[in-house]
C-alpha cells in the first residue's frame, strides 16, 4: 500500500485519504507452506489489513515510515518492520499474519519443484532459538506507464543478524468487469550474514560435518492478486504468491524445499 499511497498516480478507490484509518478483516481459508524441517504450515483463516497514512508518516500493515514525494511519480521512504525470517520458525510470529495485504491479493503461483533430498537433517526443534529483528530501509517507488517500479535496501537497526537485504520489483494492475487483477514480481537478494544467522548451522547444533554457514542469496517472487467488490465494504478475494530459494539457502540441512508457496480465498470486510 505505501507505494499507491506516497505517489499521486493513483485513480478512484486505489487512492488513499491522509489522516484516515483503514481497517479490514478477510475471513477464508488459504496456507503458506514452510521451507524448514519440522516446520509446520501456516493455516490462514483470517487476515487484517490495517494503515493509517499522515501528512508525515504512515503505518501500513506493519511498516512504519515516512515518505518524502520528488515528484508527480516518484516517492522516496524511510521505513521500519520486523524482519520476516522469524516466520518459518515460530508460527504465532506477528509478522506472519501483518505481510499479507488482504485488498491488494498476493498469492502463490503453484511449483513442479521437488523437495530437495539432503545426506542430512536438521529439524527446527534441533537448533537454537533464532532471533527476532527490526530492520530499517529506504524504499524508492515511481510509477510510469501505469507499472510501479520498486528499489528497496533494508540493514539490521536491531543489531540481531547484522545483515542487508534488497529488493527490486515491478506492479501492474487491471480494471476489469470481473474485478480487479494485480500481477507483481520482485527479485530478492539478501546477505551472508542474514542467511547465516536464521539458516546457518553451528558446531554446538550439529554434529561434526553438518555444519553450514550462510552465503548471499537470490530469491525471485512472482504473485497474482484478485479482489472483487461486492458492496460498499464487502469484497471477495484471492491471494497468490510463489517465493523460489536458490542453493545458499537450500544447502543448510534445515531446509528441506526450494520455494515457498502462499494461497488464500475469502470475503473482506472493512470495518472503517
Amino acid at each position: 500500500m505505501a507505494a499507491t499511497a506516497s505517489t499521486r498516480s493513483c485513480q478512484g478507490d486505489d487512492c488513499i485519504t491522509e489522516q484516515q484509518l483503514y481497517f479490514s478483516l478477510a475471513f477464508g481459508y488459504g496456507q503458506r507452506s514452510n521451507p524448514l524441517h519440522g516446520g509446520k504450515q501456516l493455516d490462514l483463516v483470517v487476515l487484517p489489513e490495517i494503515y493509517y497514512y499522515s501528512k508525515y508518516w504512515f503505518f501500513d500493515n506493519g511498516r512504519l515510515g515516512t515518505s518524502l514525494a520528488l515528484s508527480e511519480t516518484t516517492s522516496l521512504s524511510v521505513i521500519g518492520q520486523f524482519n520476516q525470517e522469524k516466520g518459518y520458525f515460530q508460527q504465532w510470529f506477528s509478522g506472519n499474519l501483518l505481510q499479507f495485504e488482504a485488498n491488494v491479493m498476493s498469492m502463490p503461483q503453484f511449483s513442479a519443484a521437488t523437495e530437495r533430498q539432503a545426506p542430512s537433517e536438521v529439524a527446527v526443534s534441533e537448533v537454537t532459538k533464532r532471533p527476532t529483528a527490526f530492520d530499517v530501509g529506504l524504499q524508492l517507488d515511481t510509477v510510469s506507464n501505469g507499472i510501479l517500479w520498486q528499489l528497496a535496501y533494508w540493514t539490521d537497526a536491531s543489531r540481531q543478524h547484522h545483515g542487508q537485504y534488497a529488493s527490486a520489483g515491478a506492479r501492474r494492475g487491471w480494471h476489469t468487469p470481473y474485478g480487479k487483477w494485480q500481477l507483481s514480481a520482485h527479485l530478492h537478494w539478501k546477505s551472508a550474514q542474514l542467511i547465516d544467522t536464521y539458516y546457518g548451522l553451528t558446531p554446538l547444533e550439529v554434529p561434526l560435518g553438518q555444519e553450514y554457514q550462510g552465503r548471499d542469496s537470490w530469491h525471485a517472487e512472482l504473485r497474482l492478486n484478485w479482489n472483487k467488490p461486492l458492496t460498499e465494504r464487502l469484497s471477495a478475494l484471492v491471494l497468490l504468491r510463489y517465493l523460489h530459494f536458490d542453493t545458499a539457502m537450500t544447502d543448510s540441512a534445515l531446509v528441506r524445499s526450494d520455494h515457498v508457496t502462499t494461497w488464500f480465498g475469502g470475503i473482506s470486510y472493512r470495518f472503517f
